[in-house]
């Protein structure tokens, strides 16, 4: 279940319709899918994922994956696993917790585990830094040049379906690298 919470206040929104308002605000689109019933035994385990069974993930996800294709220009998908015992996930964490954009969408879909998307928005009148969490069965699209972070939570476990137009334009711009 997500939790929208405002870094410069106790205030949170654990209502999905009031997220979903929230976010559009800002251009972030948040969807809650069902997970296909072919795989949800895969993703509720607590380990890594072979090829074989990330490809049955994205099999049962095809028609969703395709309608992205057609309407959004999402050409290609993979997973990512990530857990404690992952070779180097201090490091791989390191590349997306600090504040950064995409030149493309980034596009999520959370097969398991959780996860917190961080925002610095200019807002004007509405909060300018919050943050999501998004867990098991939830889409998020960050738009292009949305400034932003990713943290694991906790228990440092999740799947999730990464959605491309093109993955040359997923590359992190930190803000102390570029104006803004």
């Amino acid at each position: 279940m997500a939790v929208l919470r405002f870094l410069d206040s106790a205030d949170a929104i654990n209502d999905e319709e009031h997220i979903r308002d929230f976010l559009g605000k800002f251009g972030v689109i948040y969807e809650r899918w069902p997970i296909p019933a072919g795989i949800s035994e895969l993703v509720g385990h607590r380990t890594a994922l072979t090829d074989g069974e990330k490809q049955l993930c994205l099999d049962a996800l095809r028609e969703k994956l395709d309608e992205l294709n057609q309407t959004e220009g999402y050409c290609q998908a993979d997973i990512v696993v990530l857990h404690p015992e992952t070779p180097n996930l201090d490091v791989i964490l390191a590349k997306f917790d600090k504040v950064h954009l995409h030149t493309d969408d980034e596009v999520r879909f959370i097969l398991d585990g959780r996860g917190v998307f961080g925002f610095s928005m200019a807002a004007g009148a509405e909060p300018s830094e919050f943050t999501l969490e998004v867990s098991t069965g939830e889409y998020i699209v960050v738009p292009a040049n949305t400034w932003h972070w990713f943290e694991l939570c906790e228990d440092k476990r999740i799947k999730a379906v990464r959605i491309f137009k093109d993955m040359a334009g997923w590359v992190p711009h930190y803000r102390n690298d570029v104006n803004g």
